[in-house]
């Protein structure tokens, strides 16, 4: 027969065991991440933004690349059509958004189409980030554009091998003028690091 200190020890054992499997599956979420209640599609770019209107849309998949992954917090921040991220006397990224992927994965938001940072050659793009859903903070790939003059050959052979997952888009303009992408992303099974410069989607309050 057990002691009673035996089957104390196993008893909290499986009530922190529980509480593990509680979290990793996203029971207790959006615990301390923004974005939770957040809509599946938003827009970014306000009515009269200067620059190309863009619809970016796509679906999130499990680090299997076949599942596709509901409940999945996506924030998204860019540049203006002139390169910056900032407007006056504040360091968090005027055009951004959160999202959180319905119950097929998808997810999708209007903005404009982005420009280059000021003298430089770095390639126009939207940088996505994604938590929640069982999933720890993580980065993923950015945004870019075909007929960039700064994305390179090697970039755009890369981004072709992914298939499906490739970031470098073709905008496609419909009759109204509205220029569209895809953006799938898989999900890496662990997060990553975030500094604190790019944290300000983690730590949004009103994320």
């Amino acid at each position: 027969m057990r002691s009673q200190s035996m089957i104390r020890r196993t008893t909290s054992a499986a009530v922190i065991l529980l509480a593990t499997v509680a979290c990793v599956s996203g029971a207790d979420e959006p615990k301390g991440y923004p974005g939770g209640n957040a809509p599946s599609a938003i827009r970014i770019a306000p009515e009269g933004e200067p620059g190309p209107a863009l619809l970016v849309e796509g679906t999130v998949y499990s680090p299997d690349g076949e599942t596709p992954a509901a409940g999945v917090v996506l924030y998204v921040y860019q540049t203006g059509l002139d390169g910056l991220y900032h407007g006056p006397g504040t360091s968090v990224p005027r055009l951004r958004g959160h999202m959180k992927t319905d119950a097929q994965g998808r997810y999708s938001y209007r903005t404009i189409r982005p420009g280059s940072y000021p003298d430089s050659r770095i390639p126009a793009h939207i940088h996505t980030q994604l938590w929640s859903g069982g999933y720890e903070p993580q980065y993923n790939r950015d945004v870019n554009f075909a007929d960039d003059p700064f994305v390179s050959e090697s970039d755009k052979r890369e981004s072709a091998a992914a298939g499906r997952f490739g970031w470098i888009c073709a905008p496609e303009k419909d009759a109204a003028g509205l220029l569209h992408c895809t953006h799938n992303l898989k999900l890496k099974p662990r997060g990553d690091r975030f500094e604190g410069s790019i944290r300000h989607g983690l730590d949004d309050p009103e994320g």
